[in-house]
């Protein structure tokens, strides 16, 4: 490889990364199309990029490594991961049997899981999310309940105090969560978002089952707040290219894992 190569693949890989950072995840169809060059010189960027720990390669991509400091708006991340968000709301439904109370968290994740429930399903649902309640009334009007608090937009949901009030009156059979980050080294899920992460440990305290919806975006990164340790938790549901490695660590945590 020349000098100018050399310089040319610096720049590039400069650029996939803010790009990676930003997006928190991206796949090798998409860099290849975005900079103009091959699966072969993407992969070695990646490669590049991974040795200096900048970056996690995934099958088929790769994700960031730097930590959420914030939740992003539910409307910045409906366009993000929004095929693998859907295989994940198809893989899960599976649960939602017999006359389970079900906790749909907020999120854009937990909103294609909700539009992928059947409409014969006999679960009663209860979600702090105004997106989530529009899905259900129009598949399921009379086994929901929502409940109300403060509205905050970037989850477009419910909380504070009257939120978690409510919240700690109920009982829940399964509780579907959404995070910001899933950390294998330290076996705990966190979110970015302060106050959202209150009412994110009182659904969890109070329901019998606790899975995590997440796509592969979320595994290798941190967040501003933790809200549960993996032994709290029952399950994770993702989409598939997880991180063989990644899979054997969380197999080994007694986690179930659901690949969608």
């Amino acid at each position: 490889m020349t000098s100018d190569d050399t310089q040319l693949a610096a720049v590039r890989q400069h650029s996939i990364l803010e790009l990676i950072n930003q997006k928190q995840s991206a796949k090798l169809g998409d860099l290849c199309e975005t900079f103009g060059v091959s699966v072969a010189t993407i992969r070695r960027d990646l490669a590049s990029l991974e040795k200096r720990g900048e970056i996690t390669r995934t099958h088929g991509g790769a994700m960031t490594n730097m930590p959420v400091s914030k939740d992003f708006t539910n409307e910045d991340r409906s366009v993000s991961n929004v095929v693998e968000k859907a295989r994940i709301g198809k893989a899960i439904v599976h649960l939602f049997t017999g006359d389970k109370t079900v906790f749909l968290d907020s999120g854009t994740t937990a909103v294609e899981i909700a539009k992928c429930i059947p409409v014969e399903c006999s679960c009663k649902f209860v979600t702090n999310s105004l997106s989530i309640a529009a899905i259900l009334k129009r598949r399921i009007a009379e086994k929901f309940y929502l409940v109300g608090g403060v509205y905050g937009e970037v989850n477009d949901s419910f909380g504070g105090s009257v939120a978690i009030s409510t919240i700690r009156s109920m009982s829940f059979d399964l509780a579907v969560l959404c995070v910001s980050a899933i950390d294998i080294e330290r076996q705990q899920i966190s979110v970015g978002n302060e106050a959202y992460s209150q009412v994110q440990k009182e659904i969890i305290g109070v329901s019998r089952q606790n899975y995590i919806a997440a796509d592969l975006s979320k595994f290798r990164a941190s967040a501003f707040i933790c809200t549960a340790s993996f032994e709290q938790l029952d399950g994770i549901v993702t989409n598939d290219g997880l991180n063989s490695a990644i899979v054997e660590q969380l197999k080994a945590s007694g986690l179930d894992l659901i690949i969608g």
